[in-house]
């Protein structure tokens, strides 16, 4: 029985990190070195929340961000602290 409960325990927290992990930092997948978001902020001179929605809604890799919602793009750009 203590077996079955260590391993029910450390199953949950495996999951509860792995899942953590995944939702903390959807973008971070492909937008690393040159292609992280900070910097494409600073080059393409975006300040507000609302910039950077549009941005990714309207830029040229448009089609690769249609899975994130709107809620996804706020939550980066919040990270990122950008202006409301």
């Amino acid at each position: 029985m203590k077996r079955i409960a260590a391993f029910v325990v450390a199953l949950v927290f495996i999951l509860g990190f792995a899942a953590a992990g995944f939702s903390a930092d959807k973008c971070g997948a492909c937008h690393k070195g040159d292609k992280a978001l900070d910097k494409i902020v600073a080059k393409k001179n975006i300040k507000s929340v609302a910039d950077f929605v549009k941005a990714v809604k309207e830029g040229p890799t448009a089609k690769m961000h249609a899975k994130f919602s709107d809620d996804d793009l706020k939550a980066a750009a919040g990270e990122l602290k950008l202006a409301q």
